[in-house]
């Protein structure tokens, strides 16, 4: 086993999640949001949040993505999801990124999204992009993602409306010579 930031690293496991992971996945998002979101949402942005977290549209949107979760000892401590995004389908968009207060600062986020960029990158996708709260962006940045925009994205019903910035990331293209065929 190997330590990484005070979490044994080998204890941690990543699954795709599925409906019956919800009541979990929404208790997490709002917790993460609430404990995270500092200075960078008013109460009232969050509460929005957190309305719109516990709606049938939220189920809707998890639902529309590959949702993936991390746990230890059966908790979900973490998730990242993808999709398909854009009229042309050569953007894969991030989403979902969110990390127990208690595991937050420690390779959680970076290694969900390592999960959810190589899914991406296996099923032909080189563009990225995702929308992120302004206290959330400074960690894609230091995952190679820059803002190319700041705006409002709005969720609902019932409506949230959040401020974000929205990043994009290009991964390298393979040539012929480094493509290697499935075994």
């Amino acid at each position: 086993m190997t330590l990484v930031g005070g979490v044994v690293r080998d204890t941690i496991a990543i699954r795709r999640l599925g409906m019956d992971d919800h009541s979990h996945v929404r208790h997490l998002h709002t917790r993460a949001m609430a404990a995270q979101s500092g200075d960078a949402l008013s109460k009232e942005e969050r509460d929005a949040f957190v309305a719109f977290v516990r709606s049938p549209a939220y189920s809707d949107l998890l639902m529309s993505e590959e949702v993936y979760g991390a746990f230890i000892a059966g908790q979900l401590i973490g998730t990242a999801s993808w999709h398909a995004n854009g009229d042309d389908g050569q953007v894969a968009r991030f989403s979902s990124v969110f990390v127990h207060p208690m595991f937050a600062r420690h390779g959680l986020g970076r290694r969900l999204i390592a999960e959810v960029e190589a899914r991406a990158f296996q099923s032909g996708f080189h563009q990225l992009g995702t929308s992120a709260t302004p206290n959330a962006v400074p960690f894609f940045e230091r995952l190679g993602y820059h803002v190319a925009s700041r705006g409002i994205k709005t969720y609902g019903p019932p409506r949230c409306a959040l401020p974000v910035a929205f990043l994009r990331k290009s991964l390298p293209r393979l040539g012929p010579a480094d493509h290697k065929p499935a075994a």
